[in-house]
């Protein structure tokens, strides 16, 4: 008897947590109507536009990543991060062309995956990528990153440690380059809904964070995982560690999570640019990075071509590897964001 009521318990926790994690369930956290004492919320974006960026995200993306792959840089070091748990180094560089140091975290991949739990390339950069779909660039939540696979003699000289290659058949250490944000702390407590439901530019960056934490079903509530501006004025809001998401399972559901819609409401402007989109227009998630093997070995960056296979996010293929969502992720996300739209028009959520 002990025994049945055991495996019935048991048996009843598995489902609950399968319920709680299907399309469709669990959108929302408390859905009652908690007014707001505000109607709308400008930018709060003065002139400096990205006081929390060493560079605009655009010049990461575009001058300063062609440096990086061209090595026109030089190693300052890199030393451990104050948190995480899955070996993330920051790097330390200098442009000898912007006469400037730039830091970067730099998380390698488990030598032999492409993909694994929380080291997921992939998914850090769909996550950079879905927040495109309804954020300018200077309200971004997750910072620019990039895959960048370094020659391993040159890694094991700079972290002093040996290291093997990623891929096999390959000369190099793989892994994900995302900017340092500066001027930032780890809040003590993320969300104060008071203070949203009274300060229109605490509310405007608590939306960003949620629509995109939501959309992408980020399910990593750890310490260490979201970092504030130190400026309360402006506290911006970002997410540093996005490995855990995208239906994942297994995630910690004893946690609060914030793959659903806590806050009272949302940036009317962020649901209106969501609406615009169609279900093919979420294609080129399919495949976001393409490196390919070169003659010494190294995994260079390259224009992304067709997919090699819709099914798989991460694969290494005839000497190139793809990063990108899966074809049932893709769809999942865009289930999510009709849902959100329809929970806005229904009077679920309010905007602002």
């Amino acid at each position: 008897m002990k025994m049945s009521a055991l495996r019935f318990s048991l048996v009843f926790v598995v489902l609950l947590c399968l319920t709680m994690s299907l399309p469709g369930c669990a959108f929302r956290g408390k859905v009652e109507h908690r007014p707001l004492e505000f109607t709308e919320a400008s930018s709060p974006h003065g002139d400096d536009k990205f006081p929390n960026w060493q560079f605009p995200p655009h010049e990461i993306e575009g001058r300063l990543h062609k440096m990086l792959v061209a090595r026109e840089f030089e190693s300052l070091g890199i030393e451990g991060t104050a948190k995480g748990m899955t070996g993330a180094m920051k790097a330390r560089l200098f442009l000898p062309a912007e006469k400037k140091e730039i830091k970067f975290k730099f998380k390698k991949n488990v030598p032999g995956w492409l993909d694994s739990y929380n080291t997921s390339p992939r998914k850090e950069l769909a996550a950079y990528e879905v927040q495109k779909l309804f954020l300018e660039p200077e309200d971004y939540v997750v910072p620019t990153a990039f895959p960048f696979c370094s020659p391993r003699e040159i890694y094991m000289k700079v972290s002093q440690e040996y290291t093997a290659a990623t891929v096999k058949g390959t000369d190099c250490v793989l892994g994900l380059a995302s900017i340092w944000i500066v001027n930032v702390e780890h809040p003590k407590k993320l969300y104060e809904e008071s203070r949203f439901l009274k300060e229109p530019t605490y509310a405007y960056f608590m939306s960003n964070f949620n629509i995109l934490t939501y959309l992408i079903q980020h399910r990593d509530a750890r310490e260490g995982q979201w970092l504030v501006s130190k400026d309360e004025k402006r506290r911006q809001v970002f997410s540093i560690d996005n490995g855990i998401a995208f239906d994942f399972w297994p995630y910690n559901f004893f946690r609060r999570q914030w793959d659903v819609i806590h806050v009272p409401a949302l940036r009317k402007d962020s649901i209106d640019r969501l609406r615009k989109i169609q279900r093919q227009d979420l294609n080129v998630l399919g495949v976001i990075a393409q490196l390919e093997l070169d003659e010494n070995g190294i995994l260079q960056p390259k224009p992304v071509g067709e997919n090699l296979d819709p099914n798989k996010g991460a694969m290494f293929k005839d000497g190139t590897v793809q990063f990108g969502l899966t074809k049932s992720e893709i769809d999942n996300l865009w289930g999510r964001i009709q849902a959100l739209i329809t929970d806005v028009d229904s009077g679920k959520i309010a905007v602002f």
